[in-house]
């Protein structure tokens, strides 16, 4: 399953939006195990000014001594889950997508160690959690309609051992599902994509 996914993911060309001036990037970690690969994905402290207590994958908005979007995905995994950058193997971006505060937004797919160490910044999360990718495969997406940006817009969910996934990770995952896996009917196009 792994081999297959990297590959479909390097032939793959990613969407780009226009460049804005704010951007971020966010690591997709994907533990390196062939026939059961898990994704990394954390939880937001419920201290935070914005997105408390929603998942999400690690990542911020870029800074200036970030040499590129896979840095700043690279450097905010090490800051938030203490992932350290050595131990990550880029494999291609996904498309960009804008946050809902208006961030161009650039996801990065990893491969990483299955029992590498991991710890949750309690600055910025709550907690981490890895759901087997065979899991998406096994359970049908569930769509939810939202008002984002003034228009009417319908994305998928999913939930997990009592964590709603959702939004802009949602649609990352919906993305990784049909590029990666082949999954059909899982994505659904966002205003900026349009």
């Amino acid at each position: 399953m792994l081999q297959s996914l990297v590959q479909r993911l390097q032939a793959h060309q990613a969407q780009a939006l226009p460049p804005r001036p704010q951007q971020a990037s966010v690591l997709v970690p994907i533990t390196r195990h062939e026939q059961h690969p898990e994704l990394v994905l954390t939880v937001r402290a419920q201290h935070l000014n914005t997105h408390r207590g929603e998942v999400c994958f690690p990542g911020g908005k870029q800074d200036s001594g970030d040499l590129s979007l896979a840095a700043t995905a690279l450097r905010e995994a090490q800051e938030e889950i203490a992932l350290p950058s050595e131990q990550v193997e880029l494999v291609a971006p996904l498309g960009q997508l804008l946050s809902k505060h208006q961030l161009l937004v650039t996801p990065w797919v990893g491969l990483i160690p299955v029992e590498q160490a991991l710890s949750a910044n309690p600055d910025e999360l709550a907690r981490i959690f890895r759901v087997p990718l065979a899991f998406f495969l096994e359970t049908p997406v569930r769509f939810e309609h939202y008002a984002l940006r003034g228009l009417q817009v319908t994305l998928p969910a999913w939930d997990y051992e009592g964590e709603h996934i959702w939004g802009l990770t949602a649609c990352i995952i919906a993305e990784l599902l049909e590029v990666g896996l082949g999954l059909e009917g899982v994505r659904t196009q966002r205003p900026e994509q349009r």
